[in-house]
Parts: C-alpha cells; sequence; structure tokens
C-alpha cells in the first residue's frame, strides 16, 4: 500500500475516533459531570500517547523544544474542550460533530485579520453556507429548549478556539513535533481539570461510567495519534478533507447507539456545514500546483 493511502486510511480511522470521544462524553455526560470525563479523557490518553511515543518514537521528540506556546495553546484548548464537550452532553452526536466543523470557516476571519489574506469567491460561498447551517442547527436547538439551544451556542464558541488552536499550532510546528504537541496537550488538560475531580461533584465511576471514561481515553489517544500519523505519510492538502467523514460516523453513531433520527432540517444544517467547510478546505487543481 503506498504511504498516501495509507495516510489517507489513517486520517478516517482518526475521524471515526473523534467520534468515539463525542459518544462516549454524550454517554457519560448522564452519569458523572464533564470536569471528570475531562480529567480523566486527558489522563488516560496522555498515558497511551506517551507508552506509543516510547515505544515508536525518538524519546527526544516527546519533549517541548520551548514550553511557552505550548502552554498558550494547552490554555486554549482547555477552553476549546469546556465549551465543546457541553455541546457533546447536550446536542445529539451528529449535530455536536458538525458544528466542530465550523473551524476552518472560522480560520477565514482570522487570517484576514492576522495574516492579510483576501477572501475568494469560494471562501464567501462557503461562509454563507455555513452561517445558513448554524442558523438551521440555532433554531431546531431553540425549539427543543434552552439546555439544547446553550449546548449549541457553546458548540460554536468551542468552534471558534479550535479555530485559533489551529492558527497557533501552524507556527508551532515549524519547531514542535506532532507528538510533542499531543502530549502536552492532555499533561495540560489533566493539570487544569484534575482539581475538578477533588474540589467538584466527585461521582464514582461504575462499570458503564468506567466503560465510558475508559473508552473516551482511548478513542482521543487514537485521534491524536492517527491525525498525525496521517500527516507524516500524506500532504495536508489529501488528507485534511477526510475529517469531514465523520459526520457519517456521527450519523451511524446517533442510530445505532443513541437511537437518534435526525429529522430533515438537522441533516440539512449539518450537510449545509459540511459542505461549506469542504468547499474553504479543497482548493482548485490549479491552486495545489503552485
Amino acid at each position: 500500500m503506498e504511504q498516501e493511502q495509507l495516510g489517507k486510511l489513517l486520517r478516517i480511522g482518526g475521524a471515526a475516533a473523534t467520534v468515539g470521544v463525542v459518544s462516549c462524553v454524550h454517554a457519560a455526560a448522564e452519569l458523572m459531570p464533564l470536569g471528570q470525563i475531562m480529567a480523566f479523557r486527558a489522563i488516560i490518553s496522555g498515558l497511551l500517547i506517551l507508552l506509543y511515543g516510547l515505544c515508536l518514537k525518538n524519546p527526544a521528540d516527546l519533549r517541548p523544544k520551548s514550553w511557552g506556546p505550548h502552554l498558550i495553546r494547552g490554555l486554549l484548548a482547555c477552553c476549546a474542550m469546556v465549551l465543546s464537550y457541553i455541546a457533546f452532553a447536550r446536542l445529539p452526536v451528529t449535530q455536536a460533530q458538525t458544528l466542530s466543523f465550523l473551524a476552518p470557516l472560522i480560520v477565514l476571519p482570522i487570517a484576514m485579520v492576522r495574516l492579510g489574506e483576501r477572501l475568494t469567491a469560494r471562501s464567501v460561498v462557503g461562509l454563507l453556507m455555513g452561517f445558513a447551517g448554524v442558523l438551521l442547527i440555532l433554531g431546531l436547538s431553540f425549539e427543543t429548549g434552552p439546555y439544547a439551544f446553550w449546548g449549541a451556542v457553546a458548540g460554536i464558541a468551542g468552534a471558534v478556539f479550535v479555530a485559533i488552536i489551529q492558527v497557533k499550532i501552524r507556527a508551532m510546528t515549524m519547531t514542535e513535533t506532532a507528538i510533542s504537541i499531543s502530549l502536552s496537550f492532555t499533561v495540560i488538560i489533566a493539570c487544569v481539570t484534575g482539581p475538578s475531580v477533588i474540589l467538584g461533584n466527585w461521582v464514582w465511576p461504575g462499570g458503564a461510567g468506567l466503560f465510558l471514561l475508559i473508552a473516551a481515553g482511548i478513542f482521543g489517544a487514537l485521534n491524536l495519534v492517527l491525525f498525525a500519523e496521517s500527516l507524516a505519510r500524506a500532504p495536508a492538502s489529501a488528507v485534511a478533507p477526510l475529517d469531514y467523514t465523520g459526520l457519517i460516523w456521527a450519523l451511524l453513531a446517533d442510530f445505532l447507539v443513541f437511537s437518534h433520527v435526525p429529522g430533515p432540517m438537522g441533516v440539512l444544517g449539518s450537510v449545509l456545514i459540511t459542505v461549506a467547510a469542504l468547499i474553504v478546505v479543497l482548493k482548485p487543481r490549479g491552486e495545489l500546483s503552485r
């Protein structure tokens, strides 16, 4: 198998692992506080990534060359994670996953301000479609009640933080390894959310709860490792669009695991956001050859 094909398969696996995390959080939120879920997920993922790095990577690659960018990125990730987990807990898996697809659209105005980039006609079309999809999901959430509506708002805010993090990671990859970025992320998340396990409303996980926490940690580690390994084998332009196969996994999880069938307007909103993000991520062949 060619390396690029393997990279694409790994990216699809990473997208499935992302939906696995969303599904576990959605189910575990009914059993325990979100802070506890975040802490356990970070600790388990961190240990697995550390084991993976020690076995298959150069130990020197695990250490950050400069802690400053890692700390800033980690704190931003804490904000993104809290907001995203609120969305995961309050919304169906499909809607929560789809709102995370907003990040590439939000990067566009950030790039305009920070990097002086100009919007193309494709980008404008993508932004308008994404905006329409957001309005549909917000409208459906509002009809469901304030619990779901504020979950949708949190998901959108989480996507804003993810977009900022993506811009930050672009700069970090110039000097830092992918494994060090992934490992520092889990360490910082665990340090920030860990005290909530002791000071918060601790719930001792039973059989189902413990299974969900362990599964969330495993899926979280797989997500970070598979995405990093896909980039090591194929260009970002070839694998990034495959992140949006997550919509298929999310629909399957909603239907098979949670017995939730999205209505036509919900599906339309999800499709609009996904297509809008793909319009932005996929570049015309002429641009790729430059």
